[in-house]
């Protein structure tokens, strides 16, 4: 009577073994995310928020440093046109790992980003390097789009102010 269950438990396990893994990456995959990455550089250094919207799917997610979470497209589009309504941005990017599996896919990278504001009367930012990881999805025309970003400078966070003064 114990046996009964052996037969069922073989069975799911020679399908298990059956099922095949997620495959790598392809080169042309890796080319294609490669496209996302330099179509994403082109629409920053140009200011173009509807190119940018373009490179993520409607559910992603954009993570940005000491900010909100940006979820989906409304709250995207209001994130992307406030950054660049305030300065022009020149970015360059590395990617230093793309990688994945099946539909899914990630790229660990390294930026350096100068601002210079619209109002010249405000001062700019300073140049910043960072580092960056991206998620990017299959989509079902094939092609790639972000799920998920997220950044972060290189640089240490400021001293915090001292203490107030204590009454005596």
């Amino acid at each position: 009577m114990r046996n009964r269950f052996l037969p069922l438990a073989i069975a799911l396990l020679a399908s298990a073994a059956c099922q095949s893994a997620p495959k790598p990456l392809s080169p042309a995959d890796e080319t294609a995310i490669r496209g996302v990455s330099d179509a994403f550089l082109a629409a920053v250094n140009s200011g173009n928020v509807e190119g940018l919207m373009a490179l993520h799917a409607s559910t992603s997610a954009v993570l940005p440093p000491n900010m909100p979470t940006a979820s989906g497209a409304d709250a995207q589009r209001q994130l992307w046109t406030g950054m660049m309504s305030q300065m022009r941005v020149t970015l360059t990017s590395t990617p230093v790992t793309i990688a994945g599996q099946g539909d899914l896919a990630y790229v660990v990278g390294n930026y350096h980003v100068v601002s210079t504001m619209k109002d010249t009367t405000q001062a700019a930012p300073p140049p910043d390097d960072g580092k960056f990881l991206n998620v990017l999805q299959r989509q079902s025309d094939g092609s790639w789009k972000y799920v998920a970003e997220s950044w972060s400078s290189n640089a240490e966070p400021p001293a915090p102010a001292p203490p107030p003064a204590r009454r005596r």
